[in-house]
């Protein structure tokens, strides 16, 4: 047999069996290393444990391995945002409307004297009171400013 003469060496062999694929390890082919594994007892259990230790690494890979394709976890992003912005812009006109409509019952409810209305009875709004805040005679001009103080205002004349 022509192998027998470059036949390598176990240390050699040993050096070459972290880097071989799984069918040199098993003794498959016609390689030197494949060969050596398939007359060296120990070198064919060292390769044994290094196909096991492949297959011990590739089951647990597997079940790191996400349970869902990118196409399909980018999908249920992307309809779980338009979900959202459904939501928010739905609040963006009810809030506005629940509050108007809550103001609405509470005015109805005290009636026109502060007190619980009648039922059938029909609530009259209060009219509008325009008072004027400052007199001024003709041709002179004047401001008012509010200040946080209801209760105090600000009168310029210019």
């Amino acid at each position: 047999n022509w192998w027998k003469a470059m036949a390598i060496d176990c240390k050699a062999a040993f050096e070459r069996l972290l880097e071989a694929d799984p069918a040199e390890l098993a003794g498959s082919g016609d390689t030197e290393l494949a060969v050596h594994v398939q007359e060296c007892a120990s070198c064919t259990a060292v390769a044994a444990r290094l196909i096991e230790g492949q297959q011990d690494l590739a089951g647990a890979l597997d079940e790191l391995a996400p349970r869902t394709e990118v196409e399909e976890a980018l999908s249920i992003a992307r309809a779980r945002r338009r979900r959202a912005a459904r939501r928010r812009a739905a609040w963006r006109w009810a809030a506005p409307l629940a509050a108007a409509a809550a103001v609405t019952a509470v005015v109805l409810a005290r009636g026109p004297g502060g007190g619980p209305m009648m039922p059938g009875e029909i609530a009259a709004l209060p009219a509008a009171r325009i008072e004027p805040l400052v007199e001024v005679s003709e041709g002179q001009n004047v401001m008012v400013f509010e200040t946080r103080d209801k209760s105090a205002k600000v009168i310029w004349f210019y």
